[in-house]
């Protein structure tokens, strides 16, 4: 049923504070998700836990939008952010994470504490590229998923 859409909070920031990602071929168990929320903790294999990114200030960006096709609804998905510097750990650990048989699920977190998690339903994929000029790498977490993501009110184990 189709209401009226509810009062706006008082405090509203904008922008994301932090992020966690998971390769999907190191979880277990996927949430279900219910109204827009999940219902469960995402379970690992062999006792994996979330991993910790890392963006610039003010760099760190999640968009999704609605698209359709003749199949139904879709989202295009982004999670985009800057990590600074250029050194061979980075160089390697983005190499490794851009395989493209990788497919991952990420949690992003609010200036408020809020949780979303997005890449349960669809295949979220790393990009990145490096500009010498800004001396900084220009990532992404970028897919299509059948449905928004939904808000993860759980705590993060690393």
């Amino acid at each position: 049923m189709i209401k009226n859409f509810p009062k706006r909070p008082i405090l509203n920031p904008g922008g994301l504070g932090s992020f966690y990602f998971i390769p999907k071929h190191e979880i277990d168990r996927f949430p279900i998700v219910t109204n827009g929320m999940a219902q469960q903790q995402v379970t690992f294999k062999n006792s994996n836990y979330w991993y910790l990114g890392y963006a610039s200030s003010d760099s760190l960006e999640f968009d999704e939008k609605s698209q359709t096709s003749d199949n139904g609804r879709y989202f295009d998905v982004n999670l985009d952010g800057a990590y600074p510097g250029d050194f061979p750990e980075i160089i390697s650990l983005f190499k490794k994470m851009g395989n493209f048989t990788i497919a991952y699920v990420v949690v992003f977190v609010d200036h408020l504490g809020k949780q979303r998690i997005a890449g349960l339903d669809g295949d979220l994929f790393f990009t990145y590229n490096f500009s010498s000029k800004e001396k900084r790498y220009l990532y992404s977490f970028e897919g299509k998923c059948l449905d928004s993501a939904p808000v993860y009110p759980y705590s993060i184990n690393l």
